[in-house]
Formats: C-alpha cells, sequence, structure tokens
C-alpha cells in the first residue's frame, strides 16, 4: 500500500496553484485509479473540517485520510514549513486547535514558532514532518531538535525529503525520512503516485502506523500474522540439524555466507513441497542454455494448419493419390449395336430398353446438403434444449418458443430429405433396370447393347473434381501462416525479447536452409510432392494428366505425406525490435530469470538469481516481478548474495545462515524489528541492519531504499 503524507486540496495561499483545489467527488475518482490507501490532507495554514469529512467519507472504503496542516515555522529568523499531522478520531478537536491558533490571520503572512506549535498540538499525539535540506523552505538541524526536544516521543519526528533518492539518502544515515506528492495539479496525480512510498506491512489505522514507527514488537506481529505461512521442519544436513522455519506467502530471503548450506535448504524445502502436492523445482542460474529453454531447434515443437484455421486437405491428397480416367464411351460400341439387326420380336416391344441413362448427381448433391442442414439443427437443438447456461440466462417461455420454432424445422426438412431420398433412389434404381435389361436383351438376342450414355458427364466432371480438388490445395499451401511470437523476457534499457517462430508450407519453390521440418518428414519429398501439384494444376484438361499423377504416386516417400501439415516448415529465433538477435551469457541469464519469475506458480524457489545480472537489470526488472508476486500471495524463496533483492523485495522473512567457531546456526528476523534470532536459541541476537550490511553485496544504497518504507 502506497502513503502520501503531503497532499493539498485547496487552493490557500497566493502562490498556490488553483489546480490544487479538488472537490471530493473529483477526488473520490482519482484516489480509486491509484494504489494510494493513506493520504494526509496538509494545506497551507488552513484545515477545512467540512471539506476533510466529505473527503473521508466519499473514499471510507478506499483508503484512510488523516487530518494535517502544513505551518509556515519562524524560528530564529529562519522560516520554514512543518506538516502536523493528527489522529483521525481527533479531527474535531484538531480542527478547533487549528482555528485557535490561525485566529483568522492572513495565510499569506501568518507564522508560528517550534514551541507554540508544539504546546498547541502535544496532547494529540501528532506526527510532525518537517521539510529538510533540499525541500525548501526547510528546518534546520538545530530547530528540528528543539522540536524533538519538546515533544513526549521524538520518534513521532520525520524529515520530509524532496524525492526517493534524497529519501534514501537521510535514511542511509540513520534519519527518518519519507516524502509526500506536495501535489500541484490534481489531473497530475494518477500518475505522480506510482513514485509515493510503499509501506510493505498493510497499517490499518493511524495508532499502528505510529506503533510502526517505534517498532513496537507487539505491532509488528499483528501484522506480519496477517500473512499466512507453513510451518516447515526440513533436515538438509541430516537428523542431527532439524530446521524448523515459517514460510510466508510472500517473500522469503536467505542470505549467508557462501558454503552456509543455503541451496541445501532450498532443495530440501522443494522435496517439502513436492511431497505435499506441489511440482516445485529450485531454479540455479545457468543452469539450463536459453535456446534449450525456448527450444530453438523445436526438437518437441509441433503444428498443424488446422490450428491456424487451414484445412488439412486429407480428403484431397487421397483423391489425388488415387485419381484414375473416366472412359468416354466410344463410337465402336454405337456402330456395333445399329450393325446387327435385331430380330427378337419381344425385345423389340421393350421400351424400357430405349431409355437413356438419366444423371443422379444433382439429386444426390440436393440430398447431402438437406442432410448436412439437418445436422445443423440438430445440434442447435441439443444446445439450446441441454445447455444449463442458456437455461439460466434465458427465460422458459422465450425459450420454450425457440424450441418450438426448431422443432417445426426438423419436421420440413425431414420432409424433404425423404423426398430427395425417394428421388434420388429412384432415378438410380431406374437407371439400374436399364442397364439390366440391356444386357439380359443383348445376351438372348446376340445384338450387343446400346450405350446408355456417351460417358462424358462422367468424365468431365472427373477432371472438374480433380481441378476443384487439385486448386484447394494449391491454395492452402501458398497461404501464409503468420508468425508466432512468445515473450521471451525483459532486456531492461534494450528492450523486450520475443522468440518468434515463423511457419511456412513448401510450395516446391521455397529455399531456406534455416527452416526444419515440423514432421518427420525429408525436404526432398516435400518439395517434389509440392512441384508435382503445381504441375497437375496446369495439365488438368490435357492428356498428360494422369502421367503427372503417376509421377507423383512415384516419389519416394509419398506414402507419408497424407495432409498439408506434412508440407509444413519451421524457423525459431529470438527478435529484438524485430530484428534477430542472439542473447548474450549475461542476457540469457535475464530471460530465463524472468521467464521463470513470470510463469504462473504457487511456490518460486530461486538459488542466486543474480548472478551474470547487473544491479540496474535487478532493481528496475527483477525485484518489481517479485514484489508483484507477494502481493499475489505466492511463496517466493530466494538464496541470495545481493542486497538489491535480499533488501530492496521488502522481505518478510529473512533467514541467515552463520558459520561460526566451525559451528552453523540458522537465524530468522525482518528487517521491521532489526533483529535475527536463532531458530533453537543456542546463540544470541543479532542486529538485521548490522549482519546484512557486512553479508550482502550491493552498497548501503539498497538500505536507503529499505528505509524509506521501514523507518530507520
Amino acid at each position: 500500500m502506497k502513503i502520501d503524507i503531503h497532499v493539498h486540496t485547496k487552493r490557500v495561499k497566493t502562490g498556490d496553484a488553483e489546480t490544487r483545489t479538488i472537490t471530493p467527488e473529483r477526488f473520490n475518482d482519482i484516489i480509486r485509479l491509484t494504489e494510494v490507501r493513506i493520504l494526509a490532507i496538509t494545506n497551507h495554514n488552513h484545515f477545512d473540517l467540512g471539506q476533510y469529512q466529505a473527503i473521508a467519507a466519499t473514499v471510507i472504503d478506499v483508503c484512510q485520510i488523516w487530518p494535517g496542516i502544513e505551518l509556515d515555522i519562524m524560528e530564529d529568523g529562519n522560516r520554514a514549513h512543518l506538516l502536523v499531522i493528527a489522529n483521525p478520531k481527533h479531527a474535531e478537536l484538531f480542527s478547533q486547535r487549528c482555528d485557535k491558533i490561525l485566529n483568522g490571520q492572513d495565510p499569506n503572512a501568518y507564522t508560528i514558532s517550534i514551541s507554540d506549535t508544539v504546546e498547541n498540538f502535544k496532547d494529540l499525539d501528532c506526527l510532525y514532518i518537517a521539510h529538510y535540506l533540499n525541500k525548501k523552505p526547510n528546518l534546520r538541524d538545530e530547530e528540528l531538535d528543539l522540536l524533538a526536544s519538546q515533544i513526549p516521543n521524538p520518534r513521532r519526528v520525520i524529515k520530509e525529503a524532496a524525492n526517493s533518492i534524497s529519501a534514501g539518502i537521510f535514511i542511509s544515515h540513520g534519519h527518518n525520512s519519507i516524502y509526500g506528492s506536495d501535489i500541484q495539479d490534481w489531473n497530475q496525480y494518477e500518475v505522480l503516485s506510482q513514485d509515493l512510498p510503499e509501506l510493505r506491512l498493510p497499517v490499518d489505522s493511524f495508532e499502528q502506523f505510529c506503533l510502526l514507527l517505534d517498532k513496537n514488537e507487539a505491532t509488528i506481529n499483528t501484522i506480519l500474522q496477517k500473512k499466512t505461512f507453513d510451518q516447515v521442519t526440513i533436515t538438509p544436513f541430516g537428523v542431527g540439524e532439524i530446521i524448523n522455519l515459517d514460510i510466508y506467502n510472500d517473500i522469503n530471503v536467505f542470505f549467508g555466507s557462501k558454503g552456509t548450506g543455503k541451496t541445501d535448504i532450498l532443495k530440501s524445502l522443494s522435496l517439502y513441497y513436492n511431497s505435499k502436492g506441489y511440482a516445485t523445482s529450485v531454479y540455479m542460474s545457468n543452469d539450463k542454455h536459453v535456446n534449450d529453454v525456448f527450444n530453438l531447434r523445436g526438437i518437441s515443437f509441433n503444428t498443424d494448419v488446422s490450428d491456424f484455421g487451414l484445412d488439412e486437405c486429407t480428403n484431397e491428397f487421397e483423391f489425388i493419390k488415387t485419381a484414375t480416367e473416366v472412359a468416354v464411351t466410344s463410337m465402336g460400341k454405337y456402330r456395333q449395336h445399329f450393325s446387327g439387326e435385331e430380330t427378337n420380336k419381344i425385345a423389340q416391344q421393350l421400351k424400357i430398353k430405349n431409355i437413356n441413362h438419366i444423371d443422379e448427381e444433382n439429386a444426390l448433391r440436393s440430398l447431402e446438403e438437406i442432410s448436412e442442414i439437418l445436422d445443423h439443427f440438430k445440434k442447435f437443438q441439443s444446445f439450446v434444449s441441454e445447455d444449463e447456461l442458456v437455461m439460466d440466462l434465458i427465460e422458459q417461455q422465450l425459450l420454450d418458443e425457440l424450441i418450438n420454432i426448431v422443432e417445426r424445422i426438423l419436421i420440413r426438412l425431414k420432409s424433404k430429405i425423404d423426398a430427395q431420398f425417394l428421388e434420388a433412389n429412384s432415378l438410380r434404381l431406374l437407371n439400374q433396370i436399364v442397364k439390366i435389361f440391356n444386357q439380359e436383351v443383348a445376351k438372348k438376342t446376340g445384338v450387343p447393347q446400346k450405350p446408355t450414355s456417351t460417358g462424358f458427364i462422367d468424365y468431365a466432371r472427373n477432371r472438374i473434381k480433380i481441378e476443384r480438388q487439385i486448386n484447394k490445395i494449391k491454395s492452402i499451401i501458398e497461404t501464409p501462416i503468420p508468425p508466432i511470437e512468445d515473450f521471451a523476457g525483459d532486456l531492461g534499457e534494450k528492450g523486450k525479447l520475443y522468440c518468434r517462430t515463423s511457419l511456412r508450407i513448401q510450395n516446391g519453390s521455397f529455399i531456406d536452409g534455416a527452416y526444419s521440418t515440423v514432421k518427420n518428414i525429408n525436404k526432398t519429398p516435400q518439395k517434389e510432392f509440392a512441384n508435382q501439384i503445381t504441375a497437375i494444376s496446369k495439365h488438368v484438361y490435357s492428356n498428360e494428366l494422369f502421367e503427372k499423377i503417376a509421377t507423383l504416386k512415384d516419389i519416394d516417400g509419398v506414402e507419408h505425406i497424407r495432409t498439408v501439415s506434412d508440407l509444413l516448415l519451421f524457423n525459431r529465433i529470438f527478435v529484438l525490435d524485430g530484428n534477430l538477435y542472439h542473447p548474450s551469457n549475461g542476457e540469457s541469464s535475464m530471460i530465463l530469470l524472468h521467464k521463470e519469475l513470470t510463469e504462473d506458480k504457487e511456490i518460486y524457489l530461486i538459488d542466486e538469481p543474480e548472478k551474470s545480472l547487473g544491479n540496474d537489470y535487478i532493481n528496475d526488472v527483477i525485484v518489481p516481478i517479485i514484489k508483484e508476486k507477494a502481493l499475489l500471495g505466492k511463496k517466493v524463496i530466494i538464496a541470495t548474495h545481493d542486497a538489491n533483492i535480499a533488501v530492496r523485495t521488502l522481505p518478510y522473512n529473512s533467514i541467515y545462515r552463520l558459520r561460526e567457531n566451525g559451528l552453523y546456526y540458522t537465524m530468522t528476523g525482518n528487517p521491521f524489528f532489526n533483529t535475527l534470532k536463532c531458530i533453537n536459541n543456542s546463540r544470541g541476537e543479532l542486529d538485521w541492519k548490522e549482519i546484512s550490511m557486512k553479508t550482502l553485496e550491493g552498497g548501503k544504497s539498497a538500505f536507503g531504499e529499505r528505509g524509506k518504507i521501514y523507518g530507520n
């Protein structure tokens, strides 16, 4: 949760911007777009109780609003600004005290001394946040010392910095410090809020925040207990050293000198969680090669053209491979029939033998089309009648009307099918009868039968069907397939890296040695097959057609090419800004760690992720991802030597492995208490900050970052 201790909601002084004024309604709209959950309203030399209460009421379900005021302090000729923030429970009393000291004076000219300020507010347990150093106009050290000496709890004095960098520097030198937005233009607040301080521990009240400043153990424990955790018992070094740990659904960091067994503990935790039904493994830097992880060679890669909405053409491939010529009735058969003299009187009287062959194709095609429509309606009927979600979403009366209409349509379609079935089969039976009668007459009379058709229509249909099938295959194999781009990782300032898989269907002319076949088929038969499909398409209506088909059938390995997918080729590369990119060893480490952390898991076990990575990448890319996992309630367990990870991730749980006088100790704690305690009480406590700064690599800057959240 983010906190903003310096917010203006009114233009009070002459120098204030008009855009500082905001209505409760607009305030509500903006705050709901941010992650800010605590705000202190601190207008210049002014406190408006009515506005404060209206604003607090609009966002009561979203965040806490604390009453405050920004006073002009005059001390020994030095004019400075001091924020005084009170407990919201005392808002009305705080308003009265503000009215008392302001007494209707001009906010532009008003000043008050430190002593008078403390005297007026000291019984309200306020926070005093002073402009410091480059946050102008600022209180000097001697004036801050005076302020701290006059209030009951000096920890309530906090130095306000101009930004996060200054706050980090102050804290690294032992100062309590924080910074706020000091908002000038509310139109910019949503963007500005992203850089505000973040409270790692979720604070429920003003009192709890104050106790957190005091590092009150009971308060911190109460907040910590809101997080779920597992009580884990492991024996990574044998039964001689039993380790009991609390593993939070948050960030858990192991640190310590090299050779103290952190990796063994991670592996033991992996075995523990595997036994509980989780599939876990320890991620180890440089344990895998990035090319293998992203399968650039495509060893296990497989896909089909149907995955991209393309027809596999299975039936078309089979038809072309088995296609044969359909013969046309020769003139000789007509000559044989008419050259003979039919003398059989019975045969002369059989008129049926003179009926010509009637085309059945149109009737059969109509039957298939109507049957297909009927199947669609049957499926729709089942869907609307049986799908529970449909029944939940559509009222029963309307659904009954729809079902009734569909049933009537089905009855009509069935009637059409019956009629079409009778027509198609009547034609078929008639043709068969004519054929049989002609055969029998020819046998009895010795006169060759008259051909029932010329055969040209079947010949033409066969060629047309071959053309259609070939054209469909050609159309599919010439269709481009868009490349598949999977996000590989963030390379920081260089940009985002993608793994691009380019796919091509072999059309007979494609040549690129970087491409491999998707299926277990050689490139040569792929290319020959595609070329022969093109050749067939050019000779559909020539005498050479079946020579080309025969050549296709004779291709070595053609029996393995059954669908368009068998012609697929692929190439997989890394691209950056759309161009081919070869990651360095360090960048490979970035990619693999980023991939590990962005996978959706319940438990992340990571060993020394900082290897081969720069501090900027860890701080700017990896730390935010780790924090995000913590917000999602994941268990993130990291062994590290890097302060950017061990500190800037803001761990709920720090586990230190200590080697001392030949013995090993496991110490647990966190930055909130600033202590590390031995899990079996076999040695004394250690100072978290001192041990961390001594053990972790990364310098004091990380501890300054920690301090702006934790206190000092």
